[in-house]
């Protein structure tokens, strides 16, 4: 495990660990937790499971993709499939 502090990527996420932690704090279990409904990426993307890969960005690029998901209120992961969509229809 790191020792860096984790950041949330928007406020929306930070407003949500906050209020996980308060939950704990009022004596919530993991079991608890665990049976909750999950958020993020689906591991199956319509009919088939998704594919991860990694790309390098510059730290300016992450910083606009940041700022255009949380004002569209989507993951970074949503904002990258959708423009990869409209490239490759374009060069269809």
């Amino acid at each position: 495990m790191s020792n860096q502090e984790y950041v949330p990527a928007t406020p929306e996420e930070a407003a949500e660990l906050e209020a996980l932690a308060d939950r704990f704090e009022q004596g919530w279990t993991l079991e608890e937790l665990r049976a909750m409904p999950t958020r993020g990426r689906p591991l199956q993307l319509g009919d088939e499971p998704g594919e991860s890969i990694t790309v390098r960005i510059l730290p300016a690029q992450r910083q606009q993709l940041d700022e255009l998901a949380a004002r569209r209120n989507k993951s970074r992961s949503a904002i990258i499939r959708e423009a990869l969509d409209r490239e490759l229809a374009i060069a269809a």
